[in-house]
């Protein structure tokens, strides 16, 4: 995976790598010349600390699309929203309301029940 950026503005890798340590490659020990190239190439490496997994190292562009993956996409939930929203205001959903409301206490409950357990077995 190369770690091409340039479908990244420069403001939004700034935005997502402001908070991270960084180095300079001339203070890097000469070793990671093999190590960058695995990450070139692969996308990602673990770095160990006596045999256990300490840390990963990835390209540029795996972070960044892992950051942006985890902004949420207020366009789909919005979407999502509207479509529930309308769901809701439909005729069905307002019979269904009527008839809730018209429920005796243990028909309530026992319409609860029938409902819950489809659900816990999803």
């Amino acid at each position: 995976m190369a770690a091409s950026t340039s479908s990244v503005l420069p403001a939004e890798i700034e935005r997502l790598t402001r908070d991270l340590p960084s180095f300079s490659a001339t203070k890097l020990a000469s070793g990671m010349q093999k190590v960058t190239s695995t990450v070139m190439a692969r996308g990602a490496v673990v770095i160990t600390r006596h045999e256990q997994p300490s840390m990963v190292l990835m390209s540029v562009e795996r972070y960044l699309k892992l950051e942006q993956a985890s902004e949420p996409n207020l366009e789909a939930l919005t979407h999502r929203f509207d479509d529930m929203f309308a769901h809701m205001q439909g005729e069905a959903a307002a019979q269904a309301m009527v008839a809730a409301f018209a429920l005796n206490p243990a028909e309530l409950g026992e319409a609860a029940v029938a409902q819950a357990v489809p659900a816990a077995r999803r």
